[in-house]
């Protein structure tokens, strides 16, 4: 969901590069253009601030446009717990549907542009155009899927090697090298998500770069042999499964 054009130096959704990836295909110009006049223009936003927070009223769907956005759940004894990492091309806040309210606080890692539209306008643009609620039908199930998997069976090696795959799957899907893109989310971060020490996850990839799996240079990584995390994970369908739930 990139921004509808609002000024000459602005480009509509059909436009821009990201699109085949938030919006459904197939859609004629015509339906295009409907969509096109639901979504906001892109905002940009600061590190450290946020998009919403968690217990505001759903009333957006989000896309990052560029940069880098967390989603942060809060437990009851105040600790911070990192849901997911979203990047260029993906949406965020469909877990807000059915409670009504944002169950997470959705922060900008980096400088980021995001672009959100109305739900209940999307809702009732998807009742004239299948392929819309196709699309949301699908992302909906996704984010099911990937909720449906606990880390908690995995060891610290597979779940850095489950981590690693599920960007290598996501930045193949944007157009970009699988064995090699940026690692933008700091290590504390993933260690928080991954549910591990950041010593641990420190520890791990240094493992996987002694044993010539990986090369990290600052924030690039690249991957020299793929099929040894993939083998981490397991037989295929258990590999998969916790690849796709990051």
């Amino acid at each position: 969901m990139a921004s509808i054009i609002r000024t000459s130096s602005q480009l509509r959704c059909s436009q821009c590069s990201l699109g085949k990836l938030c919006l459904p295909v197939g859609l004629s110009e015509q339906d295009m253009h409907k969509l096109e006049a639901i979504i906001d223009s892109a905002h940009s936003y600061q590190a450290g601030e946020a998009i919403y927070r968690a217990g505001d009223s759903f009333k957006r769907i989000y896309a990052v446009k560029s940069g880098l956005v967390e989603t942060v759940n809060i437990d009851v004894q105040g600790n911070a717990h990192i849901v997911g990492f979203h990047l260029p091309g993906e949406l965020f806040g469909l877990d807000a549907i059915y409670p009504g309210e944002y169950t997470s606080t959705a922060l900008a890692i980096h400088s980021s542009v995001v672009c959100s539209m109305d739900f209940q306008r999307l809702t009732e643009l998807a009742t004239q155009l299948p392929s819309i609620q196709q699309q949301l039908f699908s992302l909906m199930s996704k984010e099911v899927y990937a909720a449906q998997f606990s880390m908690s069976d995995y060891t610290a090696e597979q779940k850095i090697a489950g981590f690693i795959l599920g960007l290598s799957n996501r930045y193949r899907q944007r157009g970009y090298a699988p064995t090699q893109f940026q690692l933008l989310m700091p290590r504390k971060d993933i260690a928080n998500h991954l549910g591990m020490a950041p010593e641990t996850v420190s520890r791990m990839l240094k493992r996987l770069i002694a044993d010539g799996v990986l090369e990290i240079n600052r924030t690039e990584i690249r991957i020299h042999n793929i099929d040894y995390l993939k083998a981490l994970l397991g037989h295929e369908c258990r590999g998969s499964a916790l690849a796709h739930s990051f």
